[in-house]
């Protein structure tokens, strides 16, 4: 997979909250996560139109 922010390769990992567990991509190059929920807000927040 690649980053959407820099291009570079991302790596699966298992990340933790208070709560869960949840899966997730990390970019190597810049360090961008990306999971379920942030693909979700940012599909929503493109489909939305200003003005």
């Amino acid at each position: 997979m690649k980053c959407p922010k820099c291009k570079g390769k991302m790596h699966a990992e298992k990340l933790y909250d208070f709560v869960r567990a949840f899966d997730a991509w990390k970019c190597f190059c810049c360090g961008e996560i990306i999971d379920s929920t942030i693909v979700s807000n940012r599909a929503r927040n493109a489909s939305l139109h200003l003005g």
